[in-house]
């Protein structure tokens, strides 16, 4: 049995205990770093829309005191 540097290529890389090569390690990596920032994305952009809501909603209740009520 050969070990996990023993490949023909040469190289020293690591291989996973049930043979994904370092290349595709490096693909399923990338794959799920590129989601990840797609989330981040997704929520700094939701983040913002609410910081939004929020800041209409403070000026909204900040007018409705300085108002003279309509009774």
């Amino acid at each position: 049995m050969s070990s996990d540097t023993d490949r023909t290529d040469g190289s020293l890389a690591r291989w996973t205990e049930d043979g994904v090569s370092p290349g595709v390690q490096h693909e399923r990596v990338t794959d799920r770093l590129r989601t990840l920032s797609e989330k981040l994305s997704v929520c700094d952009t939701v983040l913002n829309d609410l910081k939004d809501l929020s800041d209409i909603l403070v000026r909204k209740s900040l007018q409705d005191l300085t108002l003279p009520s309509q009774k």
